[in-house]
């Protein structure tokens, strides 16, 4: 299939006579073949008579799947559902930037809640290390002296225990 019907050099031979659908062209002259050349006409496409048919021509009409062009999908969705399409997609889209602004809001916490725990640690050994200087041995030591206490090198006699029998 290969010419228009409707173009001059499909309606005359070489010679400038008629072209006759079967004659001459190595067609048939069946009923069949002038029911494929009539279809073909309708067509308008006219196959040449050395031409072999195509896979389309061979397969029978009720077999062949509608073609689908590349605004099919649009043309067979409704507007309904093509409206409910977006705004699923909208609402979708507003869940995800929310869940995203509540995950900046939730590490932003998390951080502000590291620092104040680090404050408060350092806070805390500060403290810690200003008590031990206040209740260490040496202040301790001074103290007693203070108190009229005498340090002795001495210590006591060691306490032994006897086993209960």
């Amino acid at each position: 299939m290969s010419r228009r019907t409707g173009s001059s050099h499909a309606e005359r031979s070489s010679t400038g006579a008629p072209l006759r659908p079967g004659r001459g062209d190595g067609a048939p002259n069946d009923s069949a073949a002038s029911s494929a050349v009539s279809r073909a006409a309708s067509d308008g496409w006219v196959r040449h008579g050395t031409a072999l048919p195509s896979w389309t021509d061979l397969e029978p009409s009720q077999n062949r799947r509608r073609r689908t062009s590349e605004g099919a999908f649009l043309e067979n969705v409704s507007t309904l559902r093509f409206s409910l399409l977006i705004l699923a997609v909208g609402a979708v889209f507003t869940l995800y930037v929310g869940h995203v602004h509540a995950t900046t809001d939730l590490y932003n916490q998390l951080q502000q809640a590291r620092t104040e725990n680090q404050r408060l640690h350092l806070k805390h050994n500060r403290l810690q290390g200003e008590f031990g200087r206040q209740v260490g041995p040496s202040v301790i030591y001074e103290r007693a002296r203070e108190l009229g206490l005498r340090g002795s090198v001495t210590y006591g006699p060691p306490i032994t225990v006897d086993p209960a029998e």
